[in-house]
């Protein structure tokens, strides 16, 4: 039978231009399954919550009740504190819904790849391809909300901040079954088939609860309440403002509102008192603070790190003492939350976020602290590598929202040669996590804003030519990425003339996509040029060139060209270790590499300790959760199988096919390589009833998505022929070792672990 394929890291690219497989994960960098459910409520609950006991009882009754999915929607206008009422219903009740609590942004320009974000995390499955075509977003969603875990129990989805261009959207990506039960907040009235539960004003004896101290009743007090609107928001801020001026009276408090009362009679008077409690918390901030106030507003809601706030002081006209001056007094008045759980990093409540922007329009240099704001992201963006390890990952995540909106609003303030950055580093930060369909976007908008900006001829059109077209390679979805690399690589060379790194990186990938689909004779030229062109243009010890000698040693390993492959491999695994160090990923990918070719040879006693310590340093560097790692699993299980080692080899092969659903999809090449060792490795022990359904399926998913002449199509049709002639002939274990073609290296193995390299 056909032996395992084993994957031999290639670095399917170099130069500064190419992207390629980054780890990076949202949040965390590990998704093991954790032992209770979703349960993420917002921390934003008030200590001093009052005055909507009742509103939470009906809301309650409302979502409890059986039958079909129970919608219901918390409306009312906004500072009315619907979702403050949501998290307080979610931390009150949530013993209610075992299944698990699931909080989402409507406003988020990409709701299903929130959900998908979400709950990816926390499932050990995803979703099957249907037919012919891959799944959209929604049917992904759907499926997630179909299989939710754990199974069967009552689970509370709250959807927060629908508005009107956002509902036709969120209805379609909400869950049908009857276990869920969906809570809305939202600023609109009698939302189709959602029980309305509007929330209005406080009453007034519950807005002098939450003003006041004790709650005590005066003229002044009611005047106050009454002139606030008895919005919560409002009455919190004027109670803040209190506290910290307790020598102001209630009818000075009041006389200062109304002096800031808004000239447009048509604003309805609640509004303008949330509006009027803003403008006093205003007024009463120095210059610099009201400086540092408005630069604020350029964040996104999310978690805002000072370091980032501190980068403006020499436009703030002011210094690092200022700053961190300005935040105190900010805290003070409710302007800014701190973070109890990250040092020296705060939030900014949307509202007030929205007030400040005024504020900002109004500053003499708002542009300069416009561009100011995206270069701190962009240089963030740019230092996140093409394979970043769990450091890495930690070092950036939160960054990442605030990128996204420099990318969204802020690209105007971009200079020319950071565009790409902007949407590369989004691009990388999805596609590490496997999740191609959110990534795809990113580099897709690249192009289109590079083109609009620079023009057709432009270096950076190349670049961004060539990432998209790396991303399609990784989905196997070659014939897509093959025009894409011609045009990057006739445009470097047009513009930047025949000697430049960037063709070298561009024949590298071109060469990379051919050896993908089994074009040795054309991938072999483009190899040698890229080498060449690397130790001329950046001498012998750069790390550019040990990937081109990886490449081209992998290229003649593919082929049984060992003895060419070996001092190839050899030379790129010191020179790595030289210029990068023992601990890089890198490295990881030579040993393996080099263990791979070893295993090919029959070298076992050598191959067996540089299989391990690959395995060993991805899950140091990368985490557990890494395609990566789940290739050498894959490859040390393939080496255990060659010497009949099958007790150790099922557990790591059976690990290998789980972790590659996981993380790339059920429809990935790497999973249909998984599922043909899998096959094998029953085979080759005689059980031929467990390996047969999963040749079939490798075999399906290989003529899907290579094709049905594919190299590793016909192998593993080859091997499912074999096992039925064996089942024909006996009933007896017979091994056929005798093909050359079914080496313990097929080359699909090999290939695939240079694409993951």
């Amino acid at each position: 039978m056909t032996n395992n394929e084993n994957w031999q890291g290639l670095n399917i690219k170099g130069g500064s231009v190419s992207i390629h497989n980054p780890n990076f994960h949202l949040g965390q960098s590990q998704r093991t399954p954790p032992p209770n459910p979703i349960k993420y409520i917002p921390n934003r609950g008030v200590a001093n919550f009052v005055g909507r006991q009742q509103e939470l009882t009906t809301l309650h009754e409302k979502l409890q009740q059986p039958g079909t999915v129970a919608i219901s929607a918390i409306a009312g206008m906004g500072g009315i504190g619907k979702t403050e009422l949501a998290t307080q219903y979610a931390l009150q009740y949530q013993q209610d819904y075992p299944g698990g609590i699931c909080w989402l942004n409507a406003k988020k320009s990409n709701l299903a790849a929130e959900i998908i974000e979400i709950v990816q995390l926390h499932m050990q499955e995803v979703p099957q391809k249907q037919g012919e075509r891959p799944l959209t977003l929604q049917e992904q969603v759907a499926w997630y909300w179909q299989n939710w875990q754990p199974a069967e129990k009552l689970v509370l989805v709250v959807l927060d901040d629908v508005t009107d261009e956002n509902w036709q959207s969120c209805q379609t990506l909400l869950p049908t079954t009857n276990r869920f039960r969906v809570l809305l907040t939202t600023r609109l009235r009698n939302l189709d088939n959602v029980q309305e539960i509007p929330l209005n004003v406080l009453p007034p004896d519950k807005a002098l609860e939450l003003l006041t101290l004790n709650g005590e009743k005066s003229v002044d007090a009611e005047k106050l309440c009454e002139w606030l609107g008895y919005l919560p928001l409002g009455l919190q801020l004027v109670r803040r403002y209190l506290l910290e001026n307790p020598d102001l009276s209630l009818a000075e408090m009041l006389q200062r509102l109304q002096a800031q009362r808004l000239e447009d009679e048509a604003i309805n008077f609640s509004t303008r008192g949330v509006k009027a409690a803003f403008e006093l918390s205003w007024q009463q901030l120095n210059p610099i603070t009201q400086r540092v106030a408005a630069y604020l507003s350029l964040f996104a809601p999310d978690v805002i790190s000072w370091k980032w706030v501190e980068s403006a002081t020499d436009l703030l006209n002011c210094t690092e003492s200022d700053i961190n001056e300005a935040k105190k007094q900010l805290y003070k008045r409710y302007l800014i939350e701190r973070l109890q759980e990250k040092q020296a990093c705060y939030k900014i409540h949307p509202l007030i976020r929205e007030f400040l922007k005024a504020k900002l329009a109004a500053l003499e240099n708002t542009d300069d602290l416009r561009r100011n704001f995206a270069a701190v992201f962009i240089e963030i963006a740019q230092e996140i590598p093409e394979t970043p390890t769990l450091e890495d990952i930690k070092s950036v995540q939160d960054a990442i929202p605030h990128l996204t909106e420099v990318a969204q609003n802020l690209i105007d303030a971009v200079s020319d040669e950071d565009l790409g950055s902007v949407f590369l580093g989004l691009g990388r930060f999805y596609e590490g996590q496997g999740l191609y369909a959110i990534a795809e976007p990113w580099y897709k908008q690249c192009v289109e804003v590079v083109k609009a900006s620079l023009g057709e001829e432009h270096p950076d059109v190349a670049m961004s030519l060539n990432n998209l077209a790396l991303l399609y390679s990784d989905q196997g979805r070659y014939s897509d990425a093959e025009p894409l690399l011609i045009q990057a690589l006739e445009l470097n060379k047009r513009l930047l003339g025949e000697e430049h790194p960037d063709v070298a990186t561009s024949l590298n990938n071109l060469a990379l996509l051919y050896s993908d689909q089994g074009r040795y004779s054309d991938a072999e030229p483009l190899y040698i040029q890229a080498l060449a062109l690397r130790k001329r243009l950046l001498g012998e010890e750069h790390p550019h060139v040990a990937t081109s000698l990886n490449n081209l040693a992998l290229l003649y390993n593919f082929q049984g060209r060992y003895s060419e492959a070996e001092p190839l491999y050899i030379q790129a695994l010191a020179l790595r270790k030289r210029l990068l160090g023992e601990e890089h990923p890198d490295v990881a990918i030579s040993l393996n590499n080099l263990a791979g070719l070893y295993n090919s040879q029959g070298r076992y006693s050598e191959a067996e300790p540089l299989y391990i310590q690959a395995l060993a340093l991805r899950k140091r560097l990368l985490g557990e959760e890494h395609p990566d790692v789940a290739m050498s699993l894959n490859n040390l299980a393939g080496l255990y199988n060659s010497q009949g080692r099958y007790s150790e080899a099922e557990p790591l092969y059976i690990q290998a096919l789980a972790l590659f659903k996981r993380l790339l999809g059920e429809e990935h090449p790497h999973v249909a390589m998984s599922l043909n060792n899998l096959a094998l490795l029953y085979s080759d022990q005689g059980r031929y009833s467990e390996a047969e359904p999963l040749y079939i399926q490798a075999l399906a998913l290989r003529e899907r998505v290579l094709g049905f002449n594919h190299p590793n199509t016909v192998t593993v049709r080859e091997n499912l022929a074999d096992l039925r002639a064996e089942i024909s002939a006996s009933h007896e274990n017979v091994t056929n070792s005798s093909t050359e073609e079914k080496t313990s290296n097929s080359w699909w193995g090999r290939l695939l672990e240079f694409l993951w390299g």
